[in-house]
């Protein structure tokens, strides 16, 4: 339904949300590999991803989606809770291995965070996306 209205999203959105996909698809498909050969569990592996998500959503709260009137055109902009949101997830990435260092090591954490950023990744994606389609609701685009 994106592409059919991309005339009303801003360049930008567009290409940071291909970029997110094809990271997220390359993330993945490193995750598969790091199943099939057992460097991770398939269930550690999903409840990363699955964790990710839900990280990912609260970190796609960063940029606020909305209608720019001038431009006639969907645009994003940060705004102080989605700073305060960055700020907490550079956090969570730098002292990721601390923190989860205790239960995890080696091959498998290294995995672990790979399997984490994935669902990251994908969370941010499916929440701009989300976040398109709900103000082109608004506008009576959908």
């Amino acid at each position: 339904m994106i592409q059919r209205n991309k005339q009303h999203i801003d360049r930008k959105l567009v290409l940071r949300l291909r970029f997110l996909f094809a990271v997220f698809m390359f993330m993945a498909i490193i995750i598969s590999y790091d199943v099939v050969v057992g460097a991770i569990r398939f269930l550690l592996a999903l409840s990363g991803v699955l964790i990710g998500i839900g990280l990912g959503f609260l970190a796609g709260r960063m940029m606020r989606i909305r209608w720019h009137e001038k431009k006639n055109k969907i645009s994003t902009e940060m705004d102080k809770q989605g700073v305060i949101i960055l700020v907490a997830y550079l956090i969570f990435v730098f002292f990721r291995d601390r923190l989860l260092g205790h239960w995890l090591d080696g091959a498998v954490l290294t995995a672990f965070g790979f399997s984490l950023l994935t669902g990251i990744l994908f969370g941010r994606y499916l929440n701009m996306k989300l976040e398109i389609e709900r103000v082109l609701k608004e506008k009576n685009y959908w």
